[in-house]
């Protein structure tokens, strides 16, 4: 991972020439600490040159000829899933596009940025400042844990807007949006953390959580009711119905009849 004092790499993928170049010119203008590595026209292209350069930051055109950006993202998505969990995906995603209507899907995608053409300088900084504050938090959590909590009842979630701290019993359930995790708390509240559902669960280690499914997390506490059949599933307290899995049926079972002793 890029460390707090080295240059971003970044990856431009437009099949517009021009844009491409406008592109790279404001950002070595006016972006410190930033390196513009490779560029691309289309999406084939654009999965080889970042599988080549590895970089931090992916700035991505949705409208493309043969496949759009978002199919890109899937691409990655399915790349990083190991033994059948996702692991952390590595960059960070801003769309750039002309058109708003792709805006709502664009933050389904979990992208940190969306840019609409012609690119705004300073919603460009802006995006820039919310990166590298992303990725100051997770080189920090990488090197020392203690950065987010030093007791494991009060979590610190990073988001793309800050941090957010929490304390376990005020959370209902997690689920996995992508790279990130959207945690549902009791009061009905929602918030999406840059945290993948498995940095969230070893967050929540030793504790009531558990894990009923490759994309969800319960909190034990709060089981409104749990239906046993074919198509498992427990009502948690904020109403939230929220599946279980196959194979997680006997570990719920026996956890919460663990619970009840």
């Amino acid at each position: 991972m890029t460390e707090a004092n080295e240059k971003l790499r970044v990856v431009l993928i437009d099949d517009e020439e021009k844009g491409r170049t406008i592109l790279k010119k404001i950002i070595e203008e006016y972006i410190e600490n930033v390196e513009v590595v490779a560029t691309a026209s289309d999406v084939l292209d654009g999965v080889k040159i970042i599988h080549k350069y590895e970089p931090d930051v992916v700035f991505l055109d949705i409208e493309m000829p043969g496949y759009s950006g978002f199919k890109l993202v899937e691409y990655f998505d399915e790349m990083y899933i190991k033994d059948g969990e996702k692991s952390e995906q590595n960059f960070e995603i801003v769309f750039t596009t002309a058109y708003e209507k792709y805006a709502v899907k664009a933050y389904k995608a979990s992208a940190i940025g969306y840019l609409l053409k012609p690119i705004d300088i300073d919603e460009l900084i802006e995006i820039f400042k919310k990166i590298k504050k992303q990725r100051e938090i997770k080189y920090k959590n990488s090197i020392d844990p203690k950065y987010f909590s030093e007791n494991p009842q009060r979590i610190v979630f990073p988001t793309q807007s800050g941090l957010i701290y929490l304390n376990a019993d005020e959370i209902c359930s997690l689920e996995s949006s992508s790279r990130y995790t959207n945690v549902f708390l009791l009061n009905g509240e929602e918030l999406l953390s840059t945290l993948s559902l498995k940095d969230c669960f070893d967050k929540l280690a030793n504790s009531t959580f558990i894990r009923i499914h490759r994309s969800f997390i319960i909190n034990l506490s709060y089981i409104q009711n749990y239906s046993r059949g074919r198509d498992s599933f427990v009502i948690m307290d904020n109403e939230k119905k929220v599946d279980v899995g196959l194979f997680y049926k006997d570990d719920l079972n026996n956890a919460i009849s663990a619970f009840l002793k």
